[in-house]
């Protein structure tokens, strides 16, 4: 990724493409959710907060968190 501050339109399918992976692996009963949000959370919180796009979502954590945010439309 780049210093730019807007997301660029591949960054965006990249996240989006991984919301629809994470939302797949929360239908698949062989996958323990609860394991996988952990790891998540560690892997976010290891990596660098800044750089940020305007807006606040910080851009080393996006694709993560696009993952989680998958999973969160399928489970509470």
């Amino acid at each position: 990724m780049s210093d730019e501050k807007i997301i660029t339109p591949f960054e965006l399918g990249v996240c989006s493409a991984l919301m629809l992976v994470g939302k797949a692996l929360a239908l698949n009963p062989n996958v323990d959710i609860d394991q996988l949000k952990k790891d998540a959370q560690a892997l976010i919180a290891a990596l660098p907060d800044e750089p940020a796009w305007e807006g606040g979502k910080r851009k080393h954590q996006a694709a993560v968190e696009s993952l989680l945010d998958g999973v969160a439309k399928v489970l509470p």
